[in-house]
């Protein structure tokens, strides 16, 4: 079998696991650029891309450090403590770490020094993920309005409401509040947290964003730049 490489990696606001939305598409405000390792740079090769609207991202889980892989997992949104088949889930711990996110391709720009770069509205990548292939979203063939989505079903809508006091959110940068907002009403604790009294910590766009839970109410709590 012919060995993977990446032909990209992805800029996002994440410099870290935590906190990034479970799946593509939920934070639509999250944007990301894509750029292409040396070799890969041509712009023939993304000739065509900008007549669509969306594209699949095939990426590598490089930041999972668990040995191995597991039959059951524990999806977060059922609780944390429900066991499914690893393949009726997208769980990281995979016979193959590899991940599928569709996106919304917001731009393709062709840089002096990087080539063609693509900005996606989206991502649920931790920055720097290895991209292992982009093809294009297609509705007439990926678009199946009548099918049926499982378990999944059960955990359509979370989201918490959001009190980011006026104080803090005026620090922070003013084309990243919105989504650091739609990050944070996501939900970032693990599934089997609860405690309200925990504050919790979530790094976005050069910010640890410190917060408490209490009864479907995130509130934040401090706010430091990280240097």
């Amino acid at each position: 079998m012919e060995q993977l490489k990446a032909i990209a990696h992805i800029r996002t606001d994440f410099p870290e696991k935590f906190g990034i939305p479970r799946q593509s598409g939920l934070v639509e405000e999250l944007e990301g650029k894509v750029v292409f390792e040396p070799e890969f740079r041509h712009p023939d090769a993304v000739r065509g891309l900008e007549q669509f609207s969306h594209i699949w991202i095939l990426w590598q889980f490089s930041e999972n450090e668990r040995a191995g892989w597991s039959v059951t997992v524990r999806p977060p949104r059922l609780g944390g403590n429900t066991r499914m088949g690893v393949f009726a889930t997208r769980s990281p711990f995979r016979p193959n770490g590899i991940g599928l996110s569709c996106v919304r391709l917001k731009r393709v720009e062709l840089t002096e020094k990087e080539g063609p770069v693509l900005t996606v509205l989206g991502a649920d990548l931790m920055n720097n993920t290895p991209i292992l292939d982009i093809k294009p979203y297609i509705p007439l063939t990926d678009c199946h309005p009548d099918a049926s989505e499982g378990y999944t079903k059960e955990t359509r809508k979370h989201a918490l409401q959001v009190e980011f006091p006026e104080a803090l959110l005026a620090r922070y940068p003013e084309e990243k509040r919105k989504a650091a907002e739609a990050v944070l009403a996501q939900d970032p604790r693990p599934g089997y947290s609860s405690d309200p009294e925990r504050i919790y910590g979530v790094t976005f766009a050069g910010y640890d964003i410190k917060f408490r839970v209490k009864d479907g109410v995130l509130t934040v709590c401090g706010l430091e730049e990280v240097l």
